[in-house]
């Protein structure tokens, strides 16, 4: 019997990108129970700032605890207009498994999830 090795643990990094139009939180590598107080601090802390639209850029995630989706789910009820990128199955299949499908729907890239959100109040 073949038994895989077992997966290397990343843990998760966070990088700000900041313009005039949005701010862009790329995330990279496991975002696991360890990191998930920073991730909320640091999408918080955007919140507060205001921006025109926030994204929650997945594409490089590695892992996704559903904790992480409670966190997500947070920043979607802010008043900042807020998107998820990164169709990655660490993500993708937590969201899909807990029937959140339409309360967070995930674009594939931070440049489609802006053009969204640039949509949604014409749509209003």
């Amino acid at each position: 019997m073949l038994i895989p090795a077992p997966r290397t643990r990343r843990s998760a990094t966070f990088e700000v990108t900041t313009t005039s139009e949005a701010t862009v939180v790329t995330a990279t590598g496991d975002l696991d129970l360890a990191v998930t107080g920073r991730l909320a601090t640091v999408l918080q802390e955007e919140i507060r700032l205001a921006p025109q639209a926030l994204v929650f850029d997945a594409s490089a995630v590695t892992f996704c605890s559903a904790r992480v989706l409670t966190i997500l789910l947070d920043a979607a009820t802010s008043a900042v207009p807020f998107a998820v990128a990164g169709r990655c199955r660490p993500l993708l299949r937590p969201i899909t498994v807990l029937g959140l499908d339409s309360l967070l729907p995930v674009h594939w890239s931070a440049e489609e999830a802006l053009a969204w959100l640039k949509l949604v109040p014409l749509l209003s």
